[in-house]
């Protein structure tokens, strides 16, 4: 997935077809952080009031619904996908581009939890299953389509 061309709120990207397919599947998976996971402070003993976290976790759960009915929208929607020699041409808005990108971390960092949070440079990788082994593949594609929309978006700065 390359930017072709940027054109006011426009940006059209090129997409092989596998690429198509693989954008498909990544999204198809949203979402996979719980609700749970968004907490109020960072600190565990902070004295959080139980209901303000409830509060933040309904929230959260809210918004992921109005973002799961998007994305099978966008999904539904084949007409973001115009035809074009071998690949397609898929058109975003900037708008579109930063919802997606909220989508794609969800898809990123939920994978990286069911890997149970590896981390290389600590020397802790992840314990691959049948069950979980997905969700690595899942984690580097989303992370990869996160980088080309980033790049889009840098290239305005």
């Amino acid at each position: 997935m390359k930017l072709f061309k940027h054109e006011g709120d426009k940006f059209i990207f090129d997409l092989g077809q596998r690429e198509r397919a693989l954008w498909q599947a990544v999204l198809g998976h949203y979402p996979l952080l719980p609700a749970s996971h968004h907490k109020l402070t960072r600190a565990t003993d902070a004295g959080v009031d139980p209901s303000d976290q409830k509060l933040l976790e309904e929230a959260m759960s809210a918004l992921k619904r109005e973002h799961q009915s998007r994305v099978k929208e966008f999904l539904k929607n084949q007409g973001r996908f115009v035809a074009q020699g071998s690949g397609y041409r898929l058109t975003l808005s900037r708008q579109d581009l930063e919802w997606l990108l909220q989508v794609l971390n969800d898809v990123r960092v939920g994978s990286w939890m069911k890997l149970g949070c590896p981390d290389p440079d600590e020397g802790k990788l992840p314990a691959l299953t049948d069950a979980n082994a997905p969700f690595l593949f899942l984690m580097e594609l989303s992370g990869q389509f996160e980088c080309e929309l980033l790049e889009a978006l840098d290239g305005l700065a």
